[in-house]
């Protein structure tokens, strides 16, 4: 079978459109058409009914068996050339979120020199969403945040590299803006800001409301974080934040919070996926090391 008529069927499945199809390969009409005719002699069937009767193109009961495998063998293919390029040129992935990740760079590219030409960094905002990317085996590894300490996952090797109390952060004409620290019910009645549904910042501040007996807290929720500093640093809320998130931002004040909840760092990696590129394992082992050089701060 002819790889390339497999892809034309596919899209043309897919659209149901063989002018959208030759446009979308830059071929003429009659190529994808002779395409189909290939593949309809080689399984001795008709695949898409499309006589003048028919007012628009249909997938017949064998095309609709041979789209649904099509699409399967054409993500295998395409994985197979990914992995066939990445063991080739030596490429390594490694995820991280930006304004946590971005913090540890720093000190680990020194020691990733041999690994840098051929490192492809996956960034993500979302702790959530990459903790999901390794544990399908996406990404063989990440820097992520998270609400726990470990992980109940047998094919997750975590590492601790920072453990970190949450505080307000407020403006500095903020009336708590002088305190020490703050107990939850002085604040029950402030306004929040805090990270939206799929952040563990999110998580932290509703565990903690719930813990703390704050009922329906006054929240305003923002899926970016430099919205949430920017309105806590104009205006009287108060923003819920771990200090790796805040960095030295020149208009908010620190203000901590009795008996705080913790916000974790972790190096995950998957320990369980099974990889050909042993570039990729050596780059694994080597961050293993250093994680556990720099963990626990």
């Amino acid at each position: 079978m002819n790889l390339q008529d497999l892809v034309y069927f596919n899209y043309l499945a897919d659209t149901l459109s063989f002018t959208a199809t030759a446009e979308h390969f830059y071929v003429s009409q009659p190529s994808i058409s002779m395409s189909l005719k290939r593949l309809e002699k080689e399984l001795d069937t008709v695949l898409i009914n499309r006589k003048r009767i028919h007012k628009n193109l249909n997938l017949t009961e064998t095309g609709e068996i041979l789209y649904k495998h099509s699409m399967q063998i054409l993500q295998t293919i395409h994985t197979v050339t990914e992995e066939i390029h990445d063991l080739k040129n030596q490429v390594v992935y490694f995820g991280f979120l930006p304004t946590i990740g971005g913090q540890f760079m720093g000190r680990l590219m020194p020691h990733l020199t041999k690994f840098s030409a051929s490192m492809k960094l996956i960034e993500e905002e979302s702790s959530d969403l990459m903790l999901q990317l390794v544990k399908s085996g996406q990404i063989p590894l990440a820097i992520i945040g998270s609400d726990r300490p470990t992980f109940t996952d047998d094919n997750l090797l975590q590492i601790l590299l920072k453990k970190e109390e949450v505080a307000l952060w407020v403006s500095p004409e903020n009336h708590l803006a002088k305190k020490d620290s703050v107990t939850a019910a002085e604040i029950q009645d402030e306004l929040f800001i805090s990270l939206e549904q799929g952040y563990t910042h999110q998580r932290i501040f509703e565990q903690w409301t719930e813990d703390s007996h704050i009922e329906q807290p006054k929240t305003l929720y923002t899926k970016e974080i430099q919205t949430a500093l920017s309105i806590a640093s104009s205006t009287d809320m108060l923003a819920f934040m771990s200090d790796i998130l805040v960095e030295d931002h020149p208009r908010l004040v620190r203000v901590p919070i009795e008996n705080a909840p913790y916000f974790y760092i972790s190096l995950i990696v998957n320990k369980k996926l099974n990889t050909t590129n042993h570039f990729q394992t050596e780059f694994n082992k080597t961050m293993i090391e250093l994680a556990e050089t720099y963990g626990v701060e």
